[in-house]
């Protein structure tokens, strides 16, 4: 499976996120791990801004920062992500262009260049958008991912 997540990921891994956050970051990354799944980043996207940002900060707290470092060994790791260029990027059909907010344009041509691709998001109102676009799109809510994902034998 290749998954596309957004911005969640970085964000509940700072040092600051809640308990809960953390502990859904520790559930995906376990469960990408043990099933050898694909992240898919986009170069030069807000995902990999806010993740080398955070993880930048992240210096004075040893436990976050050991998180940080294992997750970027990870996305450089071929076998476990696939870091898409800005040339490999599909242009949207102009009807999904004027539906999609901007700051998840990058979000939804990561997912459109990607076919079979599965979106990971906290977004209700992103992933309820692109599922009116294509009924048939597998966006998922974080929480009803790892609910699905975990449950998979």
């Amino acid at each position: 499976m290749e998954i596309v997540v957004n911005e969640w990921l970085p964000e509940y891994l700072r040092p600051d996120a809640d308990a809960s956050e953390t502990d859904l970051v520790d559930k995906f990354v376990k469960a990408w791990l043990e099933k050898c799944d694909k992240i898919i980043i986009k170069e030069n996207s807000p995902f990999t801004s806010k993740f080398y940002a955070y993880m930048h900060q992240s210096g004075g707290y040893p436990t976050y920062r050991k998180r940080f470092e294992v997750l970027f060994h990870l996305f450089l790791d071929s076998d476990r992500t696939a870091i898409v260029n800005e040339c490999d990027i599909r242009e949207l059909p102009q009807d999904l262009t004027k539906i999609v907010p901007d700051d998840d344009k990058y979000l939804v041509e990561l997912w459109h260049s990607v076919p079979g691709s599965v979106v990971v998001t906290t977004d209700a109102k992103l992933r309820n958008t692109l599922i009116e676009y294509d009924s048939s799109a597998k966006i998922y809510l974080l929480k009803e991912f790892l609910q699905m994902y975990l449950s998979e034998s």
